[in-house]
């Protein structure tokens, strides 16, 4: 039933990506493989929340987010159309892969966003406005691997996400119903400013990142220590986000061919859903840094018809984040520390929260 699904959401998923001029045919696509583990169905739990900081108060900037997520199994059969429309060719002199895994995800999620002063009811023209994010993800991840003579197997070396996002902004995303709910819940007082919130507006975003693993190199042979770094490009289009970027991450631990990394929810780019391994333990320590060149952040510039509280973001953003992550058997946790510097013209602090990753196989 699964592999039923998967199949159906890819072939949706590609009648809409294939009109953009992003997406182009490989002559010789690489031949598709999967082990045993990369044909189970991965299963995602991520929160993100500034009550994770340790720096600086709770409930200003981006606040909250959840998200929750389906990875299928590795799809061997897709029809040569959809894999020539939904392959992005390679570049900078790269090698070409060997082998490929190819995946479909479904996700959805909730994004939050507040002004430093919660206590105001009335509109803050010098601070972002309220707003709210509810949207679904269909993405396609294909996953590059080239023969190890060191192993004799295939390795995975570069991980391509092609990401949909549809939704809404505004009210019907629900920001006001969950802050304040939750906050009667847990005995803190109410925001009061989501009477000025942006207004409805339906989403839509096209996203495309590259990740590549690097450098890995053996410190210790017994007990094993791995270092390797893992670069990534991106971009997006979109009413939600519109904008180019780059970085990279550094790892030190066991185990490391087992992910490209942390996940991340949108519209901050991704990491890897997926992750391999050989049932043992594995864990690493990892530091990235990104860079972004913004064009558009709704939830800066507000509504799309200009009517609505907006700032003025700032054309380059960076951030920094550090952690770690535990993997055993079927399952992998991670936590991520996130610093952001300032995003509009009237702020002058640093963005601060905290994610944390639950992801199983099954």
């Amino acid at each position: 039933m699964e592999a039923k699904v998967a199949k159906t959401v890819a072939l949706a998923t590609a009648a809409i990506l294939s009109t953009t001029s992003l997406l182009c045919a490989q002559t010789a696509p690489p031949r598709a493989s999967a082990t045993e583990d990369e044909q189970r169905s991965i299963y995602t739990f991520q929160v993100e929340n500034d009550v994770f900081n340790r720096i600086a108060r709770s409930d200003r900037d981006y606040t909250s987010g959840i998200r929750v997520g389906w990875l299928s199994p590795a799809l061997t059969e897709l029809p040569d159309g959809v894999v020539a429309a939904t392959t992005v060719p390679t570049f900078f002199g790269e090698r070409p892969a060997d082998s490929v895994i190819r995946r479909v995800a479904v996700s959805f999620g909730q994004n939050i966003y507040t002004p430093a002063d919660t206590w105001v009811a009335q509109p803050i023209y010098n601070d972002r406005p309220y707003a709210a994010w509810l949207y679904g993800s269909f993405a396609l991840q294909y996953t590059y691997k080239r023969a190890d003579e060191k192993t004799g197997k295939d390795e995975p070396m570069r991980l391509d996400t092609l990401q949909l996002d549809v939704g809404v902004i505004g009210p019907a995303a629900g920001g006001d119903f969950v802050q304040n709910n939750w906050h009667t819940l847990i005995g803190v007082a109410p925001t009061y400013g989501w009477a000025n919130q942006l207004h409805n507006e339906p989403t839509i975003g096209l996203a495309f990142e590259r990740r590549w693993r690097t450098g890995r190199s053996v410190l210790i042979e017994d007990p094993k220590l791995e270092v390797d770094f893992i670069p990534r490009i991106g971009a997006a289009l979109g009413n939600v986000a519109t904008y180019a970027s780059a970085g990279g991450t550094a790892r030190i631990g066991k185990n490391l061919r087992d992910d490209f990394g942390p996940t991340r929810a949108r519209p901050a780019l991704p990491g890897s859903e997926a992750f391999i391994g050989d049932g043992s333990f594995g864990w690493y320590l990892f530091a990235g840094i990104d860079a972004q060149a913004v064009a558009r952040n709704i939830f800066l510039d507000g509504n799309t018809d200009g009517d609505s509280l907006s700032v003025g973001h700032r054309p380059f953003v960076g951030e920094a984040q550090v952690g770690f992550a535990l993997l055993y058997g079927g399952v992998r946790f991670t936590y991520t520390q996130v610093l952001r510097t300032p995003e509009f013209y009237q702020q002058d602090r640093f963005t601060q929260f905290g994610s944390v990753n639950l992801t199983f196989r099954y």
